[in-house]
Order: structure tokens, then sequence, then C-alpha cells
């Protein structure tokens, strides 16, 4: 899989369905920035909201990734709340924004990775958060409140866009992988039937044991 193939469809479908999230939904606007393709070797952050997804030809993952300070800026703007801690309610405010983005992105991105099913979101706080374990690279320090640190020796790529507001910044993510043939309907569809085609066999042979 050639992720930079994929790039500008899910570009396209992201920042639209950011846009179309933080204007209809939250009353708020936001400006995409600049996206890009990183192999993720590590990832720094204060907060991950994410859900799983999968098709028939790809599957992966959409994620929001933030400072504690924009979770809580974004959170108590959707909630109507004043908080300054990342608590539960944040976590379900964040959780609820990367659903209502990947439940809009769904629809831009049939076209560039096909029909997709989305799992529950999930959602993690705390300091220095990764997506991905390294021994190798520093963590770098940036003015976004969201610090990377990725090469070319990962294992998974993802499409990512800065998205700034009048609070602060963060970035939306997909990360999407090629499902494996063997997990493939058409391919476990196969396996069945050369399974059955295998218990035909041995039935057969039994049959022409008994008779003889």
């Amino acid at each position: 899989m050639d992720i930079k193939e994929l790039e500008g469809g899910i570009t396209t479908a992201l920042n639209e369905a950011t846009n179309e999230v933080f204007s209809t939904m939250l009353m708020m606007e936001v400006k995409t920035q600049d996206s890009f393709v990183k192999d993720e070797k590590n990832v720094s952050t204060d907060l991950i909201s994410s859900l799983h997804f999968f098709g028939d030809k790809y599957m992966g993952k959409i994620a929001v990734f933030s400072s504690a300070a924009v979770a809580c800026n974004i959170a108590n703007s959707m909630l109507g709340t004043e908080t300054t801690v990342v608590d539960d309610e944040v976590k379900d405010g964040m959780g609820e924004l990367v659903n209502m983005i990947a439940g809009v992105a769904k629809v831009k991105l049939t076209d560039t990775l096909g029909d997709m099913h989305l799992l529950t979101p999930w959602v993690i706080a705390g300091r220095h958060l990764s997506i991905a374990s390294s021994d190798a690279g520093e963590v770098g320090s940036g003015e976004t409140g969201v610090d990377f640190a990725l090469d070319s020796q990962a294992s998974f790529s993802w499409v990512m866009t800065k998205v700034e507001y009048d609070n602060g910044v963060f970035l939306v993510g997909v990360q999407p992988n090629t499902v494996p043939a063997e997990n493939k309907a058409e391919s476990i569809s196969n396996k069945e039937i050369e399974s059955l085609k295998e218990e035909i066999n041995k039935l057969k042979a039994e049959i022409e044991q008994l008779k003889s």
C-alpha cells in the first residue's frame, strides 16, 4: 500500500469533516492547515481520542491529538462547563468529538478507502502519551501543544492535519492499513468452502470403507 496515493482523498475528507463538525455541532470556526504523511515512531501528547475502523479493503484508526488545555477548552464549549483539568467529562466530550468527525468522514472517505465500519471511541489522557513505542528518537517540543518525534523506521503511517482555532491547535489523523488477504471476506469464504470439501471427502472415504 502506498499511503501517498491515499493522502489526497483522506486529507480532503478529514478537513471537510472537521470543519463541518466544528461549525455545525460546536458552533466554532476552525482552520485546517497543512496536511502531511509521517511514519509513526513516537507521539507525545496529553490526550488521544481515537477509534478503530475496518472495511473490506482497509482498516485502521481515526484520532484527535491535543494538549490538556485544548481538550478542556473544546469539551467546555461542547458541554457548557468550565473545567481546567482533564476529567471524565472532558474525556467523554473528546470521545464524542472523534466519533462525530469519524462519522462524517466515513461517508466522505468511501471513494478513497471504501465502505467502513466504526468501533467505539476510546480516550486516554496523561503526559507524553504515545501511540507507538520506540527506543530511538527524542520527543520534540513545539508551540502547538502536540509534540512529535517520527521517523521512517516506523511500522505505521498517518495522514495528519493540523487544525487551528481561536484558543489553540490540535491534530486530526487517519492511519489506514490494508486488510490482510487472509482476513478478507472472500478469503474466509474460500477457506470455509475448502473445509467443507475436505469434510465431504472424508465422509465419502468413510462411506466407501463401510461399503467394503
